[in-house]
């Protein structure tokens, strides 16, 4: 083989091994459906804890987690339950290339988690991603011969109490249905995010007597409940009242006529 088809054949050889360098150090990041993933924590936007019953209390671990972009995906839901501290760990996942075009659009993922074999009477602190710490309490064993039940509602209202700040009172109206029957009170909590606007909690409750020994008479005795609602609110702004774990009613800053929310499909 002379010196020229020599040099020729290295000059292709050469070309081949820059030609397929080229082709492997292609550095265009891929699509965001093709793209390997990794888990991340996500953002937590809301948490709170909801009781579900009152005879036999159920606690609900409510969280609204954010997906930052297009490309974030919710993963899982991990928690643990200790002796007093609740950890929970909510995971998304994104593309591993941080090159990777997202479009700029921020979405939400809704869980309830039911919290299982928590003592009676303790306080426990709950921690979601790190940065997000609760705390509340179980409710203590029924004392002996009473309880909690649900009132019955027979109208409730709304009032405005102050324009600036603008607040609002709530009225129940209610009875007790029998003598073995007395007051219990009335718990309210509130909770709502960026997307999902306020949702407030209102739970009337009475206290009966279930000794068997203890003769009841059925003397409906009625009375009414107000309660100050926790906050303040924006003129047109969108609100909604659970009441009793039953109907959602949803009404606007600075008037009082509320309608009930349909229920969602």
């Amino acid at each position: 083989m002379n010196w020229a088809v020599r040099t020729g054949m290295f000059l292709v050889i050469s070309a081949l091994f820059v030609l397929a360098a080229a082709c492997g150090s292609d550095d265009t990041p891929p699509a965001a459906e093709f793209a390997p993933r990794i888990e991340v924590l996500a953002p937590i936007d809301i948490a709170e804890v909801v009781v579900t019953d009152d005879t036999e209390p159920d606690y609900l671990l409510r969280i609204v987690s954010g997906l930052p972009n297009g490309c974030a995906k919710y993963k899982n839901t991990h928690v643990s339950i200790g002796t007093d501290v609740i950890t929970v760990r909510v995971m998304n996942t994104i593309p591993e290339d941080v090159r990777v075009a997202c479009t700029a659009i921020y979405g939400s993922h809704e869980r309830s988690i039911k919290l299982l074999g928590l003592e009676t009477a303790t306080d426990y602190e709950i921690i979601v991603n790190s940065a997000v710490d609760l705390t509340f309490t179980t409710e203590p064993e029924p004392t002996e011969g009473t309880r909690s039940v649900q009132a019955r509602i027979l109208d409730f209202r709304l009032e405005v109490t102050n324009s600036n700040p603008l607040t609002y009172d709530f009225i129940m109206n209610s009875g007790l249905e029998s003598s073995c029957i007395t007051r219990g009170e009335v718990n309210q909590s509130r909770s709502g995010g960026r997307l999902f606007g306020d949702l407030i909690r209102i739970n009337l409750t009475n206290l009966e007597d279930i000794d068997s020994t203890v003769e009841c008479t059925g003397e409906f005795t009625p009375y009414e409940a107000r309660v100050t609602l926790p906050g303040n609110f924006v003129v047109d702004g969108d609100y909604e009242i659970l009441l009793n774990f039953g109907n959602v009613y949803e009404f606007k800053g600075g008037l009082t006529v509320m309608r009930i929310k349909p229920p969602t499909s």
